[in-house]
């Protein structure tokens, strides 16, 4: 049984997601906190499995109660957002950053009438996040001595494909902010998060990053930059090199999804084309990994050590798509020289 910690200012609400949660008996509520100062002594006191957290509350808001938990006593939490307003998906986005596994919305309105769902959803989320690997939070630090520089592929590279999931966002927003600016090569990126949040998500990792990233329009040119999907879309390109977005298929567990992105790549790239597969729970993008690799195009997966949730990087390394395995810093060493070698060559895609 997974032991939760639900923090919660209002009573209706707090009532609602204890109603969800219990529902499914596989998550028991050990105790309530009404707002964040509330809430860092009770970690303290009743270690939980997992937080499930608000963003709004008096006297400490979720973000500040998140940071000030992560930095005393890591475990993993789960920020609810009332909104999908520009400033509350920010707060989420923030709350990312400061340690938080994941983000969602706050179920109400229309969406209780359809709780059995929503409890499904909310609970899967908090199962994922309790198996996260969470590590203190001590404010800025030294850096630890970067690796060896990565050899970039002797074989140019034009166009690059990334699949995140839990733990994605933070990952994404030190390998974005350490790059060059402006990116000289078009980069899919396929992050899985609440679809409401993908406009906030991209507009956050724009402004925190410095670099273009925005969400991809179908049968447009693919440009340098960074894109997402629109929403409920796989994302991938044409041989044409122009955004091929599609539906999902019945049963698909992700959309977008990781293995639909790097199978575009393989049949439409080939050996131009480098595929990422960052930390995230189950096996999204190890297949398609597995047919890029297969293609001729460079595969790399994140490193244990460095992932919240190794699940899909580990995935990509058992059905042998992964050619090496780096830390995001190795990543950003990776990227650099990848841009670098392109403008010694000239680009096709600049």
């Amino acid at each position: 049984m997974i032991r939760l910690l639900l923090v919660e200012d209002s009573v209706t609400q707090r009532e609602i997601l204890r109603k969800m949660i219990d529902s499914t008996g596989q998550i028991v509520v050990i105790a309530e906190a009404r707002n964040g100062k509330e809430a860092v002594d009770a970690v303290s006191r009743v270690q939980p499995d997992v937080v499930l957290m608000d963003i709004h509350m008096p006297d400490m808001d979720g973000v500040t109660a998140t940071r000030e938990i992560m930095q005393r006593y890591p475990v993993p939490i789960v920020v609810v957002s009332a909104s999908l307003k520009a400033r509350d998906v920010d707060l989420g986005m923030e709350a990312l950053k400061a340690g938080a596994v994941s983000v969602m919305e706050k179920p109400q309105g229309s969406v209780l009438l359809h709780l059995d769902k929503m409890a499904a959803d909310v609970c899967q989320q908090l199962m994922i996040a309790s198996k996260a690997r969470v590590r203190p939070r001590r404010g800025v630090k030294p850096l630890p001595p970067r690796p060896s520089p990565v050899q970039a592929p002797s074989r140019t590279i034009d166009i690059v494909g990334i699949c995140a999931s839990t733990g994605g966002p933070p990952v994404l927003l030190h390998i974005l902010s350490q790059i060059p600016k402006p990116y000289p090569l078009p980069v899919l990126l396929v992050q899985h998060i609440a679809e409401g949040f993908v406009e906030g998500f991209a507009n956050w990792l724009a402004g925190a990053s410095g670099q273009s990233v925005h969400r991809a329009q179908g049968q447009r040119p693919v440009t340098p930059g960074f894109w997402l999907s629109p929403g409920n879309l796989h994302l991938g390109v044409t041989l044409q090199r122009r955004f091929d977005l599609t539906p999902p298929r019945a049963r698909e567990i992700h959309c977008p999804s990781g293995n639909a992105l790097f199978r575009s790549l393989a049949t439409n790239c080939g050996p131009r084309a480098l595929g990422i597969l960052l930390t995230g729970m189950g096996d999204d993008g190890a297949d398609g990994l597995l047919e890029l690799h297969r293609a001729g195009g460079k595969t790399i997966v994140q490193d244990e050590e460095s992932s919240l949730i190794y699940g899909m990087p580990k995935a990509g390394i058992e059905r042998g798509g992964a050619e090496v395995q780096l830390s995001p810093d190795g990543i950003i060493d990776l990227l650099t020289e990848i841009a670098n070698q392109g403008e010694r060559h000239g680009s096709p895609s600049a």
